[in-house]
């Protein structure tokens, strides 16, 4: 009977004991999850970070580090951006190889659609000058129409007859006070280099 009870007893004390260790292991689990949430969750706003205040640069310094990758760095101009409120382009969240591969296929495709490049990061183009590259892309997309049809009908003497004056026009753009006026943009020269390198393989077949 004493046997009973000392096993009895021995048993109680040892299922305290779990219970116990349980209860401050999850105690302890609680207090972990507390502290890293403290960590995670960032005690200043990124777009607070931007004026430089000499009180905010330990914190801004230890939740926006400089960036370290090529994405980091992505990801840190786009946040940029929302904080000004300025537009964000798909050039802005694309790689350099992205970039690049997305440039290799604009200039060689033939769409005639303008499309943003690299270089207006840096040199925007004006809405004008805009509108002068729309105008000579259609006038190149005129052309493509006309030599599609020349292609389809080979005999037809009217459409012959206005293939020169079609290539005439088209490097009419050439001497444009527009082509002279926007030149001094970077971008707005790529861009034409483009154009010109899409007309002149029309112009070849």
């Amino acid at each position: 009977m004493k046997r009973i009870v000392f096993f009895g007893g021995w048993l109680i004390l040892v299922s305290g004991f779990i219970i116990s260790c349980n209860e401050v292991e999850k105690e302890g689990k609680e207090e972990k999850g507390d502290v890293k949430k403290q960590v995670v969750e960032p005690d200043i706003d990124f777009c607070t970070c931007l004026d430089s205040l000499p009180e905010n640069v330990e914190a801004c310094a230890t939740f926006y580090p400089v960036p370290q990758t090529e994405q980091d760095s992505i990801d840190r101009t786009v946040m940029i951006k929302n904080c000004l409120g300025e537009e964000i382009t798909m050039m802005d969240t694309l790689t350099k190889v992205e970039k690049d591969s997305a440039q290799a296929a604009y200039e060689n495709d033939l769409s005639l659609e303008i499309k943003e490049i690299e270089e207006e990061k840096e040199d925007p183009i004006s809405d004008e000058c805009k509108a002068f590259l729309e105008e000579y892309a259609d006038a190149i997309k005129s052309f493509a129409s006309l030599a599609d049809k020349i292609e389809a009908n080979p005999d037809d003497i009217n459409l012959m007859i206005a293939r020169p004056e079609q290539e005439e026009y088209l490097y009419s753009f050439a001497s444009k006070p527009q082509m002279f006026q926007c030149s001094q943009n970077e971008a707005f020269k790529k861009q034409v280099e483009i154009l010109n390198n899409k007309r002149d393989k029309l112009l070849a077949n």
